[in-house]
């Protein structure tokens, strides 16, 4: 197209309705009624539920279109299975390949699974033989090992800056009680190079804790220190230590203070 082509077009004038340009007015608020939907039937023309009744395909009026699902549809949930040893097995593999567990963790998978089931299906009596037997192979395989699981969360735990006494609370919610905690303890304190004092433990994750929380004397506003003093120890209190590392950790002067305080080794 031309140059001058375009400039017409760009130049025309919109066409006026030609009842406009006559005088005449139009009234918008005039409803036009809708043409009959069926000429062989007379109350077509005047019945406002023709519509509604004589809808014949989906989608019409007066009939919803079926439901295909989408993005944002939800999904029917699964109907509960019959529990059968194998069942039962193919859910501990599967909870196991995406999980580390323990037996009491994985004791309380398969209840639920067994719960769930009790509201269709009818329980066999044998059910409770099948759960131990299944635990027993899994130990046997290697698959559940507590004092293993026990000591790699304890150590995890302490490098996240959490105290002896909160390791503790969060393992007995796994399962592992008694003599198994405490060897789980004392093998993560040999671990992380301390022997197996448990205590030091703690020294350590609280000055590594308020190190990187910037708490006492790791803030390095220090006129702000004696404003926050309370609220750093009632940071480190949540986390389970106890009151004197807290009081360590905010009336230090300084780092060396605070190891000196806490009997921390200057190679930490």
């Amino acid at each position: 197209m031309s140059w001058a082509f375009h400039k017409r077009l760009r130049g025309r004038k919109k066409e006026t309705p030609a009842a406009w340009t006559a005088g005449e007015s139009i009234n918008f608020n005039v409803v036009l009624s809708p043409p009959p939907l069926s000429s062989d039937d007379p109350s077509a023309d005047f019945d406002p539920d023709y519509a509604l009744a004589h809808a014949s395909e989906p989608g019409e009026a007066g009939e919803a279109r079926p439901h295909r699902g989408g993005r944002n549809s939800r999904r029917q949930p699964r109907k509960p299975r019959k529990i059968t040893p194998d069942y039962l097995r193919r859910v501990a593999l599967h909870y196991l390949d995406r999980y580390s567990a323990t037996e009491a963790s994985l004791r309380a998978v398969l209840h639920r699974r067994i719960r769930k089931s009790a509201t269709l299906h009818e329980l066999d009596p044998e059910i409770p033989a099948w759960v131990d037997a299944l635990l027993k192979d899994m130990k046997r395989l290697g698959f559940i090992n507590d004092d293993a699981f026990a000591q790699t969360r304890a150590v995890s735990l302490h490098r996240s800056g959490k105290s002896a006494r909160a390791i503790r609370q969060t393992l007995v919610g796994k399962g592992i009680r008694g003599e198994a905690l405490d060897r789980a303890m004392a093998a993560a304190a040999d671990e992380l190079g301390l022997g197996e004092d448990t205590r030091a433990m703690d020294r350590r994750a609280g000055m590594d804790f308020a190190r990187r929380r910037r708490l006492g004397v790791f803030n390095p506003l220090t006129e702000q220190r004696a404003e926050r003093r309370e609220k750093d120890m009632a940071a480190l209190a949540r986390r389970g230590f106890s009151y004197d590392i807290c009081t360590a950790v905010v009336d230090a002067h300084d780092e060396d203070d605070l190891r000196d305080r806490l009997d921390i080794d200057l190679d930490f």
